[in-house]
């Protein structure tokens, strides 16, 4: 099945112009067969609050987005995209962790890479950089990483595909495409092929983080259709 392992909700992530219900709608209509729920985990959005309940409140929006797609028969998975205050404008993806992890770790936001990735490998997931180069970013330390992003959201202009696909290779990292779809531009058909048996965030970090071979659909922004491929892991 194909999922696109970057969403949002406007329940969260401020930046996102629809609510859960919208975005798993759209992704049907498109073909998609489900979402991973990576919405926004920033500082900022804690401010002076509580960080705690930020937390819980993050966990609720992933359970309203599953039960959503329940009625609608489209897959939600759990997720985090992180946004490393450490390292500017640096997003982290987490997978495969259960969904009482940012209850856990609630300030998650300010810790180093190495500590994040840590963590995350200790609760059975892997830490994966979201769209790298976007804002003159450049790739974290890949010895803290599992894996890198091929990013199709249109707003960007490319998804860095090429260059990518070169870095994973040369690292040995775990490919995975997402469409980061706020509802600002089209929805980009796009995503990672996993097994239809999988029925969990914890799944799918697990499925990822065994394979040996990547199938994406990669929609390029600004074309007018996509494309996909199998791309093969290399050792590390």
């Amino acid at each position: 099945m194909l999922i696109d392992l970057h969403a949002h909700s406007s329940g969260i992530s401020l930046c996102c112009r629809i609510d859960a219900r919208d975005v798993l709608i759209i992704a049907k209509e498109m073909g998609i067969d489900g979402v991973v729920l990576t919405n926004h985990y920033p500082k900022y959005y804690v401010g002076d609050g509580n960080a705690n309940a930020f937390a819980k409140k993050y966990v609720e929006e992933f359970h309203y987005a599953k039960r959503l797609g329940d009625e609608l028969n489209v897959k939600v998975f759990f997720g985090i995209e992180v946004s490393a205050e450490l390292y500017p404008n640096v997003h982290l993806l987490i997978y495969g962790v259960d969904e009482d992890f940012p209850v856990k770790y609630p300030d998650m936001y300010d810790y180093t890479q190495e500590k994040l990735y840590n963590v995350v490998h200790e609760n059975g997931g892997i830490l994966v950089q979201a769209h790298p180069f976007r804002n003159g970013t450049t790739v974290l330390d890949v010895n803290y990483l599992d894996g890198v992003e091929i990013n199709c959201h249109p707003l960007y202009g490319t998804s860095c595909s090429d260059e990518l696909i070169k870095i994973a290779a040369e690292h040995g990292l775990i490919l995975t495409c997402g469409g980061d779809y706020h509802a600002d531009t089209y929805r980009p058909i796009c995503g990672t092929y996993i097994d239809d048996g999988i029925d969990s965030g914890v799944g799918i970090g697990r499925f990822l983080a065994s394979q040996s071979k990547f199938k994406l659909r990669i929609h390029e922004p600004n074309t007018p259709a996509p494309k996909t491929m199998e791309i093969e892991k290399t050792a590390r």
